[in-house]
C-alpha cells in the first residue's frame, strides 16, 4: 500500500527502522500535510475515484449475477489443488537430485581412488626396482 501511495504521489513512505528517534516521523507527518503537491494529488485522485465507470458495489453485484446465470467457472481452478503430497512439495524431483548428486561424487570418488592406486602401484614397483638393484 506505501509502494502504491508514493507512486501515486499522494504520499511518502517512511521505514520502521527511521522511526526510532520519532523526529523522522514527525518530519514525514509535516511534509504531508504542508506539500501541496500531496494535497493536489489527492484531490485528483478522489475525483477519479467519485467517477470511475463501475463503483465496487456494481462489480460485486454483476459478477453475483453472472456467477448465478453460468455458475462457477471451473476452467478457472488453478490445477496445483490436484497435485498429491509428492508432487506439490517436489519431493520427486529432490531425490532425483539428491541421486544424481550421490552418483557424480561417487564416481568422482571412485576415479580418485583409482588414480591413488595406480600412482602407490608406480611408487611400489620404482621401489621394489631399487631394492633388487
Amino acid at each position: 500500500n506505501a509502494a502504491m501511495i508514493k507512486r501515486a504521489r499522494l504520499g511518502n513512505v517512511v521505514q520502521l527502522n527511521d522511526l526510532e528517534g520519532g523526529n523522522n516521523l514527525e518530519v514525514a507527518i509535516r511534509d504531508l500535510l504542508e506539500n501541496e503537491q500531496y494535497f493536489t494529488n489527492a484531490k485528483n485522485m478522489a475525483s477519479m475515484l467519485k467517477n470511475r465507470p463501475f463503483s465496487a458495489k456494481e462489480k460485486l453485484v454483476r459478477n453475483m449475477e453472472f456467477l448465478a446465470k453460468y455458475g462457477p467457472l471451473r476452467m478457472l481452478d488453478h490445477e496445483g489443488q490436484n497435485l498429491n503430497f509428492i508432487q506439490y512439495y517436489l519431493i520427486d524431483v529432490f531425490f532425483f537430485l539428491a541421486f544424481v548428486t550421490v552418483s557424480v561424487l561417487g564416481l568422482v570418488g571412485l576415479c580418485c581412488m583409482a588414480s591413488c592406486r595406480y600412482c602407490l602401484g608406480k611408487i611400489q614397483q620404482k621401489l621394489f626396482k631399487q631394492k633388487r638393484e
